[in-house]
């Protein structure tokens, strides 16, 4: 946009000695400037809608109204001792799920015979230093907080059995 109106003003050099000419080049930064303000926008925008975590003005952890409507189940359970969680959404909203896993620091996304997508994150540790970390921000639903509290205890039970604490 400044290259334009540098080949505008090399075009036009007597452009600033007309009122006109101001008028012209002043209405053309102000286009400039309402693209850049739009790119802003839609970038702000981008990150508000596939950022699944944010925290809240009084600090604690919210879940964005984009990762609330993706969410289809989420599963906390163990195979043997090994903790996983898992959160379930339609192959539609793979980005958001991605977003979760970058914002978890953990995790892989696979595809279903249902059509569905998952997000997987596997292991005591990974589990105990990413997860809980930030599930313990959170503020959780009534129906899954229990199943979460209970799951959580028994990550911590293994976190320390292997001597992490």
């Amino acid at each position: 946009m400044i290259k334009t109106l540098e080949k505008f003003e090399n075009v036009f050099p007597d452009v600033d000695n007309t009122r006109q000419g101001q008028v012209f080049k002043t209405d053309l930064r102000n286009m400039f400037n309402d693209v850049i303000r739009a790119q802003r926008d839609e970038l702000h925008d981008y990150e508000i809608e596939y950022r699944p975590l944010r925290l809240s003005d009084n600090g604690t952890l919210a879940m964005t109204q984009a990762f609330m409507q993706t969410v289809q189940k989420i599963d906390f359970g163990f195979r043997g001792k090994i903790p996983f969680l898992k959160i379930y959404s339609g192959v539609e909203h793979a980005r958001v799920l991605d977003a979760i896993r970058i914002e978890f620091e953990a995790g892989i996304l696979y595809h279903q015979d249902d059509g569905s997508i998952v997000l997987e994150i596997v292991g005591t540790k990974t589990c105990a230093e990413c997860v809980l970390v930030l599930m313990d921000k959170y503020r959780l639903h009534d129906k899954t907080i229990s199943a979460y509290r209970s799951w959580r205890s028994e990550v911590v039970k293994a976190y320390q059995e292997q001597g992490q604490l």
